[in-house]
């Protein structure tokens, strides 16, 4: 029998979920008395510049309607658990559960939140010599529900089920992940050999493209995708936006680990008509030939600065610091060329020769040019991740004369970029 996966059209609360999970067969393996550990896509918190939500986290309206669901199948030990980003230091995953309105649910359904950062950890040794460790709580389930959002990454060109899953290791496994030798993509996917997702759920409700955090743009797109397959999920939710399977490097990578087939013809779809849902969404951003930085520089006439392209090394926490270099690299532009700079981030870039100064993003990249001869002169941004300000500083130290509010301008303008659009409503999240 081929594996099935369901595609359902999202017209309300909590039917269509109810739907999807029927036609795949979601809940045939639940028992009522098993420990549930929901794992939703709460990448991280601000409390300062607002993240306009839509597809960047799940919505807390599907979470709702799933936890509902188990509630009428009788289950009464429910507990939703996430690692978010510290990208401030103290808002986290907690801050993240309270601006979603996870509190409201403890209180309506009697759940049980789990900060995975905070969690116990039990320790995971891969087939390629990874030693990752794991939150207590997710190897501890009965029922683990993975609920990934339907979105492209810069990095693994899509972030479906095998990819959210990464959000279940302790921080310190995350960035270990981002492994200079084994890549990202590697890495990550033995998690769901571990884990082992009972049912995938990727909320399509909003799908996103080229984001993450503050950035990307959303679209309403109205769909769940289903599964007790995670690759047969991550498949056909990829699919809907745009990208084959074997395109995929990590689905590559899972497939032949567990011999499934990257052909959706060996999987059966059930519910809607796959190619009715198709929208290619973008995952990159362009570049310059040279690698001097986004293709806007070029557009704009940037010189003298050089922001080369993050690689799969960059941690998500410095990876927020590759657009804010961009942005206030542009406040500097004035016509002429900028300072003799080059900005490098992440585990493995190599500093060029020919700048007169070369900024180091982290403690990685500090380490892995500390024997680079063609470094004149070192700026080293120390910390793991450093702080915006010791950033700043660096960035003007060199005689880029940046304008700071630019970036923070922007980070405000893309927290309201959806407002007042029906489509965009804060109600899913609530």
């Amino acid at each position: 029998m081929k594996p099935l996966v369901s595609l359902v059209k999202y017209t309300g609360s909590p039917h269509s979920l109810k739907d999807t999970l029927t036609l795949c067969g979601g809940f045939d393996r639940l028992d009522a008395h098993a420990k549930v550990l929901i794992k939703p896509n709460l990448v991280t918190w601000d409390d300062q510049y607002t993240i306009a939500p839509f597809g960047v986290f799940t919505t807390t309206r599907l979470i709702e309607d799933l936890i509902i669901l188990l509630k009428d199948c009788g289950c009464n030990d429910i507990s939703v658990g996430e690692g978010s980003v510290e990208f401030i230091k103290g808002v986290g995953t907690m801050a993240a559960y309270a601006g979603l309105g996870y509190p409201q649910l403890v209180k309506k359904y009697g759940i049980t939140l789990i900060d995975f950062n905070a969690s116990d950890s039990v320790t995971i040794k891969t087939s390629n010599a990874l030693t990752l460790h794991l939150a207590q709580e997710v190897a501890e389930s009965d029922f683990l529900i993975n609920v990934p959002v339907l979105k492209t990454h810069a990095q693994t060109k899509v972030s479906l089920g095998l990819k959210n899953l990464k959000g279940c290791l302790k921080t310190s496994s995350k960035k270990l992940c981002h492994h200079v030798g084994l890549g990202l993509e590697n890495c990550f996917t033995f998690v769901a050999d571990y884990a082992k997702p009972a049912l995938t759920i990727v909320d399509g409700i909003y799908a996103l493209e080229r984001g993450a955090l503050h950035f990307g743009n959303a679209f309403r797109k109205d769909i769940i995708v289903a599964s007790r397959n995670i690759l047969a999920a991550d498949m056909v939710a990829a699919k809907t936006i745009g990208f084959n399977p074997e395109d995929i490097p990590h689905f590559v990578a899972y497939g032949a680990r567990h011999n499934k087939s990257l052909t959706l013809n060996d999987y059966e779809i059930r519910g809607e008509a796959l190619e009715n849902h198709v929208q290619p969404l973008k995952w990159d951003w362009g570049w310059t030939k040279d690698n001097t930085g986004p293709s806007v520089f070029e557009k704009f006439g940037v010189t003298g600065t050089a922001v080369p392209k993050y690689d799969e090394t960059l941690c998500s926490g410095c990876s927020p610091f590759a657009n804010m270099i961009n942005i206030l690299v542009l406040s500097a532009f004035k016509g002429e060329p900028l300072p003799n700079v080059e900005v490098l981030n992440g585990k493995k870039m190599q500093a060029r020769p020919g700048y007169e100064n070369t900024i180091l993003i982290g403690n990685c990249i500090i380490a892995a040019n500390r024997e680079n001869e063609n470094i004149r002169k070192a700026i080293n941004v120390t910390g793991c991740p450093p702080g915006h300000d010791d950033v700043i500083a660096a960035l003007r130290e060199t005689g880029i004369n940046i304008h700071e509010g630019t970036y923070w301008t922007y980070l405000k303008q893309q927290a309201e970029k959806y407002d007042n659009q029906e489509a965009y409503s804060w109600d899913f999240y609530k």
